[in-house]
């Protein structure tokens, strides 16, 4: 069950994929230098948001993918990965702007702790964010498809050792990867959740508190540490007998700058 009313958001998204090419960024900006300074047309673009898109989307409506946990040591998959994010053609780099996650997911809907049923504490299913980096052609199919089945320590194992594409460990937070989002706890319905990383991830303690009382990771160093080639994972998991993750469908999208 769903209600396509309930959203919890992270930080507004005012991001929206226009389809824009990197030959429309060119048209535009190669326009605008004919009345302005190179550097103001930039500026121009970058308050418009006219950035091209890198996005994967995945859709289980009719039988969500469920990561179930059977053993304290919990269980992982990856539901999605992007495909990479391209070099710039011209001289100067791109910048990553932002990257968008939206998710439709809900837990196993019973057991968990009675203080905490319809919050965020207490909740024993989530998502994590990965960078896979020098990662080879096909990649994604690959990644996408390995089973639910592995334990968190066999499933990193493999993740930041794998020869066809290694994750980059998160440098700012104990934990490997970046923290996404919450499952509330102990809810069957399906809820919709998107959460906006930007470049600009300096947070004040109003930004964390927020961001823990929705469940959701501030992606702090997230975006800094993208850079051309790479692709986003979104790894599912569940942790503890009796907990699962239980997912209708998800997208990223990465904008940037050329």
């Amino acid at each position: 069950m769903e209600n396509p009313n309930d959203t919890d958001t992270l930080n507004s998204s005012a991001y929206i994929d226009f389809g824009i090419t990197h030959e429309d960024v060119y048209t535009v900006h190669d326009y605008l230098r004919r009345s302005v300074p190179t550097e103001l047309a930039d500026l121009i673009l970058d308050a418009a948001q006219y950035w091209p898109c890198v996005s994967s989307e995945r859709t289980d409506d009719a039988a969500p993918f469920v990561v179930h946990a059977s053993s304290g040591t919990g269980a992982a998959a990856y539901y999605l990965v992007t495909p990479p994010i391209p070099a710039h053609p011209r001289t100067r780099p791109i910048q990553i702007q932002g990257v968008v996650f939206t998710l439709r997911s809900c837990d196993q809907g019973w057991g968990g702790d009675d203080r905490y049923i319809g919050t965020y504490n207490g909740s024993y299913s989530w998502f994590e964010a990965g960078i896979v980096r020098d990662s080879l052609l096909g990649v994604e199919d690959q990644l996408s498809s390995q089973g639910s089945l592995r334990t968190f320590h066999e499933f990193d194992d493999a993740a930041f050792g794998r020869s066809l594409g290694r994750e980059v460990e998160n440098p700012l937070e104990p934990t490997r990867r970046w923290n996404l989002q919450f499952n509330l706890q102990v809810s069957r319905t399906v809820k919709r959740h998107e959460i906006v990383w930007t470049k600009d991830d300096v947070f004040d303690d109003g930004v964390e508190a927020e961001a823990m009382t929705k469940g959701a990771g501030t992606g702090r160093g997230f975006v800094s540490t993208l850079r051309p080639g790479d692709r986003v994972a979104l790894v599912v998991k569940a942790q503890y007998p009796g907990w699962a993750n239980h997912v209708s469908g998800a997208s990223i999208r990465i904008f940037y700058s050329v």
